[in-house]
């Protein structure tokens, strides 16, 4: 087998592991047999000459050690694995916590804006509450206006002053002053004691209780 070949195959064995470096090792001795230097060899394999030394050195031990490279590159390679590990235990953690704080990050927005919704609804049932009671309220002047409306005053007075009757005392004193025009003088009589006692309860005097001309004539119209 030609040098080009041996070497060669000995980058392919380099190249599938540590395992085949024993195989690695036989043909690049092979190859320095037939004339190639350890630069030439290193060229060819894609190593540095002082690794290709320590491996011809490690072949002629008769492969003593496990590594061509002794306990200390194997200790060195562990030491490499384990903070290769760490990084990667770390980086692992690192992306955790970061996921952990989008989602804390996602969260708190959902409670703000669940916060704000609630003080949204809140103030929108203060709002409604406020608009209820001004109903209410509306509702109770409506039903005091519509009483009074029923139980209405009527206005009598002179130019003066002005005094308010509620209905059923007017219209006892109306029906009153009507039944004077009767025919029966007890009748006549009688209703003239009731008007004057209607006067005295209402507590006016006739001039209060007539209405001027002009407005008599302003209510006509």
């Amino acid at each position: 087998m030609t040098v080009i070949e041996l070497l060669d195959r000995a980058k392919q064995a380099i190249e599938s592991g540590e395992n085949s470096l024993h195989a690695a090792a036989e043909d690049i001795a092979a190859a320095q047999a037939q004339g190639a230097t350890q630069r030439q060899i290193a060229e060819a394999v894609g190593k540095s000459a002082a690794w290709v030394n320590r491996l011809l050195q490690w072949r002629q031990s008769s492969y003593k050690d496990d590594t061509p490279f002794g306990p200390q590159a194997k200790a060195s390679r562990r030491r490499a694995q384990r903070v290769q590990a760490t990084e990667q235990k770390r980086q692992k953690k690192k992306h955790a916590t970061t996921s952990e704080q989008a989602h804390a990050a996602a969260a708190r927005a959902r409670a703000e804006t669940a916060k704000a919704e609630a003080a949204k609804a809140k103030a929108d049932a203060e709002k409604a509450k406020a608009e209820a009671a001004k109903a209410k309220a509306d509702a109770r002047a409506a039903r005091a206006k519509a009483k009074a409306k029923r139980h209405s005053f009527f206005s009598f007075g002179d130019n003066t002053a002005t005094k308010e009757i509620r209905r059923h005392p007017r219209d006892l004193l109306v029906k009153a002053l009507g039944m004077l025009g009767s025919e029966h003088a007890g009748e006549r009589a009688n209703a003239a004691v009731i008007v004057e006692k209607q006067r005295k309860q209402l507590g006016l005097t006739w001039d209060e209780l007539i209405i001027p001309a002009d407005e008599a004539k302003a209510r006509a119209a």
